[in-house]
C-alpha cells in the first residue's frame, strides 16, 4: 500500500524536477522510463529471495535501499542524481509487489486465490488514493525537496512490517514442488508459450500505467487545468482500482482468466480512445480517472492466477517477477517515449493514439492462451 502510493505519486514531480534542473520532459521521462525497467529486473532477484529467504528480511533489505534513494532524490543537483536516486528507487521497492502476491499464493486455496491477490492490489490502490493526494499537498504547499522528506519518514514504517513478516508462518517456505529448483522452475517457464503470451502482454499494462502515472499530471497542466485535477486525477485512479481489483479477482476464480484479460485491454483502448477525443474538462478527466482506474492493475489478480495455474505457488514470486520484468520494460518505453513525443511534437496527441493501438494488441495476445489447458494443471500442481 505505502510503495505503490508513493510510487504512483512521482509523476507529480515532474514540472518542479524539470524547472529545477533546468531539463526537458523527456529526460525526465526517461529517468522514470529507467525506474521502472531497474524495477524489473530487482522484481525477479528480490523474489527469489524471497522464495529461498523468506519475504521479511527480502523486504527489509528493499526498504534500506528505499530511503536511501527517496534522500538522494531530495538532494540532486544534477542529471547523474535524478538517474542515480530514481534508479535505486527502483530496484529496491521492484521486489514488493512479487514478494506480497507470493506470499498470498502460497497461503491461500486455489479456488479463492485471486480474490486474495485482488485483495492485496486493491490495499495498494487505497495507498495511492490516500498517499497521492498528500504528496500533491505537500508540494504545493511545503515544496517538492520537503515532500520527499515526509515520504521518508513514511516509507520508516514498512520497517515495522518487515518484522511482522519475518514471524509469519504462513510465509515461511513450503516443500511444495521442493525437487525442482529455481533454475529448472525459471527455464520451464521461458520454454511455455502461454506464460510468454502472458509477459508480452504485461508489457502493454506496463506502457499505460507508466505512461499515465508519469505524463498525465504534465498533460493536464498543459490543458491549463487547475493544479487540483492532477492530483485527484491519480488518486481516483487509485479509488476506483480498489472496486476493480476486486471485482476482477472475484471474476478471476469463476470465469476464465485469459478471457478477462481480453476485455480488459479492449476496455483501455476505448476508454483512451474516448479521452482523446472528448473536450478535456475538469469532469472528464475525473471521469476518466475513475474508469480507468477500474482497469488499472486489474491486470495482475488475473495474469498472477494463471502463472500460479501453470506452475504452482511454489515459485510464485520470481515467476511473477519475471512477468513483472515485461511489464516493467513496457513501463520504460511508455515514460520515455512520452517524453520524447512531447518534446518533437508538442503534444501527447500520438502517445494517446499508440495507447489505444498497444491495448488492442495485447487483447490479441492473450486471446490465443489456452485455458482449458491452464486449469487441467491447475488442479493437479496447484496447492488446495
Amino acid at each position: 500500500m505505502i510503495t505503490l502510493g508513493m510510487n504512483h505519486g512521482l509523476g507529480l514531480y515532474l514540472v518542479p524536477i524539470t524547472k529545477h534542473l533546468n531539463i526537458g520532459r523527456e529526460l525526465f521521462g526517461l529517468s522514470i522510463a529507467l525506474q521502472v525497467l531497474f524495477a524489473g529486473i530487482g522484481a525477479p532477484i528480490f523474489g527469489g529471495l524471497a522464495d529461498k529467504y523468506g519475504p521479511g528480511k527480502t523486504t527489509l533489505f528493499g526498504t534500506v535501499i528505499l530511503i536511501i534513494s527517496r534522500y538522494w532524490m531530495a538532494n540532486i543537483n544534477n542529471t547523474f542524481d535524478l538517474f542515480g536516486s530514481l534508479f535505486l528507487l527502483g530496484f529496491g521497492g521492484g521486489g514488493f509487489l512479487g514478494i506480497a502476491l507470493g506470499a498470498v499464493a502460497r497461503s491461500s486455496k486455489n479456488h479463492n486465490r485471486s480474490l486474495y491477490v485482488g485483495i492485496i492490489m486493491s490495499a495498494g490502490s487505497f495507498g495511492q488514493f490516500i498517499i497521492v493526494p498528500i504528496i500533491n499537498i505537500l508540494i504545493q504547499k511545503f515544496g517538492w525537496v520537503d515532500s520527499l522528506y515526509y515520504m521518508i519518514y513514511l516509507s520508516l514504517v514498512l520497517i515495522l512490517f518487515c518484522y511482522f513478516l519475518s514471524f509469519s508462518k504462513n510465509n515461511q517456505q513450503t516443500n511444495i514442488d521442493s525437487k525442482q529448483t529455481i533454475t529448472e522452475a525459471l527455464k520451464e517457464a521461458l520454454s511455455n508459450k502461454n506464460f510468454n503470451l502472458l509477459a508480452l502482454g504485461f508489457f502493454v499494462c506496463g506502457f499505460h500505467i507508466v505512461f499515465v502515472s508519469t505524463h498525465l499530471p504534465a498533460f493536464l497542466e498543459d490543458q491549463f487545468l487547475p493544479a487540483w485535477v492532477a492530483g485527484w486525477a491519480l488518486a481516483l485512479i487509485g479509488l476506483f482500482n480498489i472496486i476493480g481489483t476486486l471485482m476482477y479477482g472475484y471474476l478471476g476464480d469463476n470465469f476464465s482468466k485469459k478471457n478477462l484479460l481480453t476485455g480488459l485491454y479492449s476496455l483501455r483502448s476505448i476508454l483512451f480512445l474516448l479521452f482523446f477525443l472528448s473536450p478535456k474538462t475538469e469532469f472528464t478527466v475525473l471521469v476518466f480517472s475513475s474508469m480507468l482506474g477500474i482497469l488499472w492493475l486489474s491486470t495482475v489478480p488475473l495474469t498472477s492466477g494463471l502463472i500460479t495455474d501453470i506452475f504452482g505457488p511454489r515459485y510464485t514470486s520470481m515467476l511473477f517477477g519475471v512477468s513483472l520484468l515485461s511489464h516493467n520494460i513496457g513501463s520504460f518505453f511508455g515514460s520515455w517515449i512520452g517524453g520524447r513525443i512531447f518534446d518533437i511534437y508538442g503534444s501527447y496527441d500520438l502517445m494517446w493514439v499508440l495507447c489505444v493501438f498497444m491495448g488492442f494488441v495485447s487483447a490479441g495476445l492473450h486471446f490465443p492462451i489456452n485455458g482449458s489447458a491452464l486449469n487441467k494443471k491447475s488442479k493437479l500442481i496447484s496447492a488446495n
